[in-house]
């Protein structure tokens, strides 16, 4: 049904730390990219500097948070976005990091904190903020194997429209162009769209 299974090994992942990422390589990033925040133990209380270097030395940021396996939903998130360029989190992240139910009003209040958001919704398609502007785009007609990754392939798109100077909406379309595609097959790569096949889909050729 809709129950998450996932079992996730925390061995090096609690143990990053931002001086694990040297400034010779932010030198040569064009983006720096976060995921599951909450479980980045120690990174997660370092993010905030990590992000800065990252954008003194002309990167942007992003971040998904995943989900809170502890269920607080804190550890200092909401503060980092002031840092964030682009806030990546699914429609029940983004209800469960304000404490709102409706997802429109919840994505309103994190995009308050600066950053760009775009929200994942669970039966496809999303929404984007980005100051004033608000887009949405609905979900692409797919026979769907299994969803696994199809959140980090949403990332993936919306990210590479950013980089490519894209408009918000064209970025989301991709972003959920890319997210649908990679239900296709099992597992969460297997089936991931190359950016020609996104780009086909979400102009409707594909």
């Amino acid at each position: 049904g809709d129950d998450r299974a996932m079992l996730t090994s925390n061995s090096g992942v609690t143990a990053l730390r931002a001086d694990d990422v040297d400034d010779g390589l932010l030198a040569h990033a064009r983006h720096v990219h976060v995921s599951s925040f909450f479980l980045l133990r120690e990174l997660a209380l370092e993010l905030r500097g990590l992000f800065e270097r990252a954008l003194s030395a002309g990167a942007t940021t992003s971040l998904d948070p995943n989900w809170d396996p502890s269920g607080g939903w804190d550890g200092g998130l909401l503060e980092l976005l002031r840092s964030t360029d682009v806030f990546l989190p699914n429609s029940a992240e983004a209800r469960a990091l304000t404490g709102i139910d409706d997802v429109d009003i919840a994505a309103e209040t994190l995009a308050e904190h600066g950053a760009v958001v775009a929200v994942k919704f669970g039966q496809g398609g999303g929404l984007a903020i980005a100051g004033d502007e608000v887009v949405r785009s609905g979900s692409i007609p797919i026979d769907v194997v299994d969803t696994t990754g199809a959140g980090d392939s949403f990332d993936a798109g919306f990210l590479a429209g950013r980089l490519s100077g894209w408009t918000l909406d064209r970025c989301l379309s991709l972003a959920v162009a890319c997210g649908s595609l990679s239900t296709r097959a099992m597992g969460g790569t297997e089936a991931q769209p190359t950016l020609q096949e996104a780009i086909a889909a979400l102009e409707g050729t594909a």
